[in-house]
């Protein structure tokens, strides 16, 4: 996956690897890495259930090659690492970068908690190394559900060295539960973090935290049920023509969550992604056609206890019925 720039214009420009992407609805945009999932904070909110206790960190090694086989059959627009919390190894992350920077990828972006500025000096040191490395956009997350692991201080200091350093945008990456003005504990104290960090006059990005994870069980109460019937709600850009694909420390790549196409470690990446089709795999295919219900209907899914107050909403439901069936396709549901 490592080549020049100018090979990079090479592949791209085989008439051959054009066509094959067509044929196969390939329209991979942005390729993101789930560097490991290992943190240092036990967010209540994490829909990855990362934790200080979580192993698994992915080889520079396998992140290099899936690069380069990815913008062997691609044209990337972006390139993200988080994890987890990526910069617990910052070499690794910062290699990554390199090599994504000198295959051409336009935008290159980071995920993380800030937890690397707890030392000033340290985090100009890195922050500087982000930025030679062509890291275009670093996103550090605070609010109301990171504060009791990560002192402010630490990510004010993470995005004061990134500004410093000259990286194009910095930002903070904020979860509301409900909203920002809503009642709640967790989004009142994250408005008041909004607030003190008012000042920095950087640019915030408010994310609805996704009833996935970690947040299924501890946040329940704050999501309200939604009608489980209808098609997928992002049939077209996840299943149909996925244009992201994510990698973790054990070789799945993702379209959804817990939703792989294969394992790199038993195929290429570069052939999961050219043979990639919605039709081929009867979840993939009914989630398509029928919606989240109709995975009931399958064979495999008999003996599956169906409650239907149970459920938040269609996800949910999906991941349930792709749990279940986690023997007969355990691509389907990767992990607990």
């Amino acid at each position: 996956m490592v080549c020049s720039h100018e090979a990079v214009k090479v592949i791209f420009s085989k008439p051959e690897i054009l066509r094959k992407r067509e044929a196969n609805g390939l329209n991979i945009k942005r390729l993101e890495f789930v560097l490991t999932e290992k943190c240092n904070s036990r967010c209540a909110h994490c829909q990855g259930n990362h934790s200080p206790e979580r192993e698994g960190v992915m080889k520079v090694e396998d992140g290099l090659n899936y690069l380069e086989e990815t913008v062997s059959v691609t044209r990337l627009d972006s390139f993200m690492i988080f994890g987890g919390e990526a910069m617990l190894y910052p070499q690794s992350t910062i290699r990554l970068f390199q090599r994504a920077k000198e295959l051409g990828i336009p935008e290159i972006e980071l995920i993380t908690n800030g937890s690397w500025g707890k030392n000033p000096e340290e985090a100009r040191t890195l922050a500087f190394q982000l930025k030679e490395a062509g890291v275009t956009d670093v996103l550090i997350s605070v609010d109301g559900f990171h504060l009791p692991y990560i002192p402010l201080d630490w990510p004010r200091n993470a995005t004061t060295a990134s500004v410093e350093a000259g990286i194009k945008r910095v930002s903070w990456n904020v979860a509301v539960l409900e909203g920002l003005d809503a009642p709640n504990e967790f989004d009142r104290q994250t408005r008041q973090i909004v607030k003190i960090l008012e000042p920095s006059n950087l640019e915030v990005h408010f994310n609805k935290i996704w009833p996935q994870g970690r947040a299924r069980h501890n946040l329940r109460n704050y999501f309200p049920k939604q009608p489980l019937g209808g098609a997928c709600p992002e049939k077209e850009t996840t299943l149909v023509r996925p244009n992201c694909i994510s990698l973790d420390p054990a070789g799945w790549a993702s379209i959804c969550w817990n939703m792989a196409i294969g394992n790199t470690k038993e195929v290429p990446l570069s052939k999961l992604l050219t043979s990639y089709s919605w039709e081929k795999h009867p979840i993939t295919k009914t989630l398509v056609e029928d919606g989240p219900l109709g995975l009931t209907d399958l064979p495999e899914s008999e003996g599956f206890r169906f409650l239907e107050g149970e459920y938040i909403d269609k996800c949910h439901l999906c991941c349930e019925l792709r749990r279940f069936m986690r023997k007969a396709y355990p691509e389907m549901y990767i992990k607990e």
